[in-house]
């Protein structure tokens, strides 16, 4: 991994990008003298022609309006000379000098005025930006200071106020100034007045605080006052981009390349943004419009370094790394990309590269084990990941990245509390950085503490009051915690709000909707939100899965072939749409098409290479179910083999194997594929610290059917143990209690599963049994004439029903089951 792209999800972004200055950048002083009071004429001096010094002030100042610098140099001169103690023809006189580029000028004449009022405040902003002129910032500081404390607030004295603040830096004293501006503005709107850098400035602070939100308001507040401006959105998309707005990121450079495209950093800011959203194409010839506009230094060479790289142009990378280490011959960041990728492509000599990652500074060592480690990550590989952060935070401490990707590999290996230890350390060290918070919440949630969880999401919005995403976050988190009504709310409020809201907060709020079975109010969500993000892909997706939910299958059908004109490469789309066409709309043949088509194309590229993997699998085992259902059994078989040829040690299509061979009235083989399947469910079972009941309910269904009938019913007892209400357990539980010669319990578990569900033929034999064992002729009449009127011929009551509804509906029953029913009908 390179040192210009992201890791994993939710974690720190490193990226080479440059900060890009409004196009004003000196300070300037203002062309506003002090009016002169026309009062003061009557007892002023005069010269030998009579002409007072207020008479020769006022021409001074008409002389200063018109422009005529020499006149009104030699009139104010005149009028020092007969009032030399007032400090306002001073200050008039630094006005005049400014207006001819005469700083030492302005200087001196301040000075004077000082001399004779040192509580000027208008004269000590002059003097101050005087000092900032001639490059003494802290002087400059000192004046701007005083003239503050004594009550000067005009806009032109912020903006220069905060120019110099920011040229030094000092970001928290510019939130205080601009928390003055804003104090005068509101007392004095009119006298204060406005000034575009004044917000803009502000945002810089921020931004240098990490705080993009809040600098992105005040951009806004800049652009909305000056939107000619390059540097302001140039700004703003550094503020979008920290905020993963890539779009928003992309728009405001192309904007400010429009108003000034001369300016390199623009297409180099842009080719940054590019890389993170893996356009690595875009991001080149953005790269490359920067050097050619001037910007021909390491750091853009580093990245076309990384861009080439992850074209799989590796001659290409390395001639880029080496380019940047000849414009910085210590760039330890080249020197560890360049030594990653020969490393990766097996080039050079392995121990002359293992001698020059050696030789670097050791927090560059630990960079390139992080590096290593996020390459890990992509393939999947979390404990190796793990194992390379783990050594990079012992060569650098303070690599708070590696800290938090860490943590992120941990919990995705299911080491929870190691997880939450390494979050725990991250977030002392940064308590103020959101990503160990929210990342700490994810892992708390495993761990069954909600409640800390909720806590730590609370917090960060707090840290961020404006940020959407944590909103969304706690969103989900309400809804994943079964707090429907707070999550409804949120959600409702998140997809109402204008600006730049994520399409998350519409798919994540459809996709509750839909699980809370409110499948139209769904569709009208997911429908919104495609309305405000018409080129979003998982928009499209979801607004077909809810639509398809909803009854709107034409509908559905249109929505995934939209999703897929967008992206060609991805599957999702097909694979849904291939759900629709199985699942409610009975046409096999149409989902095989679009199963067949799903398996050549590309998965959703946030799942890591265990999700690839998922995502293939359940491809695989519906399509075979697809084939089965148009006849096609070998066909089915087929799919199956691919299946396992694709992930042998997953249990699930030997076990689908095996229920085709049942249904095809061949238990001989269906026995050796359960037999699989079990070795592969029970690894799959030992590896897991928590138990799952999913699993254990697919043990129950494997072990009974090998005739393991004692073993099958304890996991079906702990299924309805965390599942009481899971009403296909209950039957299951129910007939391994029959086989256990337990129709007493079983008559309770086929009772509680048929008050939800009384249509479910399968329930009604189970009834049927148990009555028969307990030999009560008027129940057991009573439950003959309402199965003949509940089903009204569609089944009949004989010994061959069972065999019949193995045959036809894909139903199962132990040969003891079967022995039984025979006998029980035989004797009625």
């Amino acid at each position: 991994m390179a040192w210009a792209g992201t890791g994993t999800a939710v974690q720190a972004q490193e990226t080479t990008r440059g900060a890009a200055d409004a196009a004003v950048q000196g300070v300037e002083i203002a062309a506003v003298p002090v009016a002169v009071d026309a009062a003061r004429g009557a007892s002023a001096p005069a010269d030998a022609e009579g002409s007072s010094s207020d008479d020769l002030e006022q021409r001074a100042y008409q002389a200063y309006e018109d422009e005529d610098w020499p006149e009104a140099s030699r009139l104010i001169a005149q009028a020092i000379a007969l009032a030399p103690d007032q400090a306002g023809l001073y200050r008039l006189k630094a006005y005049i000098a400014a207006a001819t580029g005469d700083d030492a000028g302005v200087l001196s004449a301040a000075a004077q005025a000082l001399q004779r009022d040192p509580g000027d405040a208008e004269s000590l902003q002059l003097r101050g930006s005087a000092r900032a002129r001639a490059g003494d910032a802290q002087g400059a500081l000192a004046d701007y200071a005083a003239a503050l404390q004594a009550g000067w607030h005009t806009s032109g004295f912020f903006r220069n106020y905060l120019y110099v603040l920011n040229q030094q830096q000092a970001n928290a004293r510019m939130l205080e100034v601009y928390a003055a501006y804003e104090d005068a503005y509101r007392r004095d709107p009119e006298g204060t007045g406005l000034h575009p850098d004044i917000p803009f400035h502000a945002a810089q602070a921020y931004q240098h605080l990490g705080q993009p939100r809040r600098a992105l308001a005040l951009l806004d507040q800049a652009i909305a006052q000056s939107p000619q401006v390059a540097g302001y959105y140039g700004n703003r998309a550094l503020a979008q981009h920290a905020l993963g707005r890539s779009s928003q990121s992309l728009a405001d450079d192309a904007r400010a390349m429009q108003l000034d495209p001369t300016e390199p950093l623009y297409p180099y800011n842009r080719g940054v943004t590019r890389l993170d959203m893996g356009d690595a194409a875009g991001a080149l010839q953005d790269f490359k419009a920067a050097v050619a506009l001037g910007k021909d230094d390491a750091d853009t060479w580093l990245n076309i370094g990384v861009v080439q790289e992850r074209l799989g142009h590796t001659r290409e990378a390395l001639a880029a790394y080496d380019r940047a280490l000849a414009k910085a011959p210590g760039n330890a960041k080249a020197l560890t990309n360049r030594l990653s990728l020969l490393g990766k492509a097996g080039k050079g000599d392995a121990a002359a590269v293992a001698a020059q990652a050696a030789s670097l500074p050791t927090e560059n060592q630990a960079q390139l084990l992080f590096n290593q480690g996020q390459a890990q990550t992509r393939a999947g590989q979390w404990q190796a990941a793990a194992d390379l952060f783990a050594q990079a935070v012992r060569l650098d401490p303070g690599l708070d990245t590696a800290w938090l990707n860490l943590g992120v590999a941990q919990a995705r290996l299911g080491q929870h509390q190691r997880a939450l230890d390494t979050f725990n350390d991250y977030i002392q060290r940064a308590p103020l950085k959101t990503l160990g918070l929210l990342n700490r919440a994810n892992v708390l949630h495993e761990l069954g503490d909600d409640g800390a969880a909720e806590q730590d999401l609370l917090r960060a919005a707090q840290l961020e009051p404006g940020n959407l995403d944590i909103q969304q976050r706690l969103a989900s988190h309400y809804s994943r915690t079964g707090q429907t009504d707070k999550a409804r709310r949120y959600y409702a409020q998140l997809v109402k709000l204008p600006g730049n809201l994520s399409p998350d907060a519409f798919i994540n709020y459809a996709a509750m909707l839909l699980q809370l079975g409110d499948s139209r109010e769904a569709a009208v969500v997911a429908a919104n939100g495609v309305a405000r993000f018409p080129d979003d892909y998982g928009l499209r997706v979801n607004l077909g899965n809810a639509l398809g939910d909803s009854g709107q299958h034409p509908q559905a059908v249109e929505a995934y072939r939209a999703a897929m004109r967008l992206q060609p490469a991805r599957l999702d789309a097909h694979y849904n749409l291939g759900n629709l066409y199985l699942q409610q709309l009975k046409q096999p043949r149409k989902a095989v098409q679009e199963y067949r088509t799903a398996l050549k194309l590309q998965g959703d590229p946030a799942l890591d290479a265990s999700g690839q993997r998922e995502q293939r699998m359940d491809i695989h085992l519906n399509l075979a179910s697809a084939l089965a259902d148009t006849g096609d059994t070998d066909a089915a078989r087929g799919g199956l083999q691919a299946a396992i040829d694709d992930a042998p040690d997953d249990y699930r299509p030997w076990f689908n194997r095996a229920a085709m061979a049942l249904s095809a009235g061949n238990p001989a083989a269906a026995t050796p594929d359960f037999e699989a399947a079990w070795l592969r469910l029970d690894a799959l079972q030992r590896a897991q610290a928590q138990p799952d009941p999913a699993l254990q309910e697919h043990a129950g269904y494997v072990l009974f059917h090998l005739g393991r009938t004692g073993e099958a019913a304890i996991r079906m007892q702990q299924v309805l143990q965390a599942q009481p209400d899971n009403i296909d357990a209950q039957r299951n539980y129910g007939y391994m209690l029959l086989d256990l010669g337990r129709p007493q319990d079983a008559k309770q578990l086929f009772d509680q599963a048929f008050t939800r569900e009384p249509d479910e033929v399968d329930g009604w034999l189970g009834m049927l049994a148990c009555a028969m064992l307990d030999s009560d002729p008027a129940q057991l009449g009573r439950l003959k004439r309402q199965f003949d009127q509940r089903f009204d011929r569609r089944y009949v009551l004989t010994a061959g029903l069972p065999a019949q509804l193995m045959r036809s509906e894909g139903y199962w029953y132990s040969d003891r089951f079967l022995q039984l029913w025979r006998q029980l009908l035989v004797a009625e």
